[in-house]
């Protein structure tokens, strides 16, 4: 992720320009995928990959003010042009996909923590591995709200989460962005201990046709779960990442 976030995050209001090198920060590779501490602005986030076959990290952290400090994530695809393993699944015509299942779990602990576990995605209307001309996120476990505005409520529900569809101008990156919000009553207080997003991403997709900036012949580039860490005393971790795309 290289890019702006306006978010309310427990009443808050965050803006935050980042305009980080492309890949500043430690990765390590899991066959065709890789795990990446993508810290902006060169925040003190110490950040651990396993040792094993499968993407997962630990990154912890101590930020007791409100900011966009990274999103250390699990990654299959091209971020910005950049994808050190060789895997070439990605990017892929939207148009040509039918299914596009993808499993993510994830903990933290600690105190004061803030943030989102989310997924992100990033599209173009060509496939040249680039810059990104649309961002779609969708959230999982979290204490804070996207970019943008709502534009819509109960578009969809996955796995008996229902979310709520916001959109906005990431105008320091150059592209929109949509977020689909699982539906809260309240803010939590913390973000969750422990968590789980297992959906098809393409039901996602189906639910923006029609949409200002998207199409379904546009490529998807990446896909990405990791955590937007905006403050806290602690950790944040994925314990298990897996996308397929057909």
């Amino acid at each position: 992720m290289k890019k702006m976030l306006a978010s309310m995050v427990a009443g808050v209001l965050l803006c935050t320009g980042v305009a980080s090198t492309v890949h500043a920060g430690a990765y390590n590779l899991y066959s065709s995928y890789f795990a990446w501490d993508n810290n902006f602005n060169n925040s003190n986030i110490a950040w651990s990959p396993s040792s094993g076959q499968y993407p997962q990290w630990t990154a912890s952290f101590n930020f007791s003010s409100y900011s966009l400090y990274g999103y250390p994530a699990s990654i299959r695809g091209w971020h910005y042009g950049w994808n050190p393993t060789g895997d070439t699944l990605f990017p892929k015509q939207l148009s040509t996909v039918s299914t596009i299942p993808a499993a993510f779990s994830y903990a933290s602990g600690g105190s004061n923590m803030a943030g989102d576990f989310a997924y992100d995605m990033f599209l173009r209307n060509d496939n040249q591995k680039s810059t990104p001309q649309l961002e779609v996120m969708i959230w999982a476990g979290n204490n804070s709200y996207p970019i943008g505005s709502p534009i819509a409520t109960g578009v969809i529900t996955e796995n008996g989460v229902t979310y709520d569809l916001w959109y906005g101008d990431n105008s320091a990156a150059g592209y929109y962005v949509y977020t689909f919000l699982p539906q809260r009553s309240s803010v939590p207080a913390s973000l969750p201990t422990s968590g789980s997003a297992n959906i098809d991403i393409m039901h996602f997709f189906n639910k923006l046709v029609g949409r200002a900036s998207f199409s379904k012949s546009m490529y998807l580039d990446v896909v990405e779960a990791g955590c937007e860490i905006t403050r806290g005393n602690g950790w944040v971790s994925t314990t298990w990442f897996q996308v397929n795309a057909q």
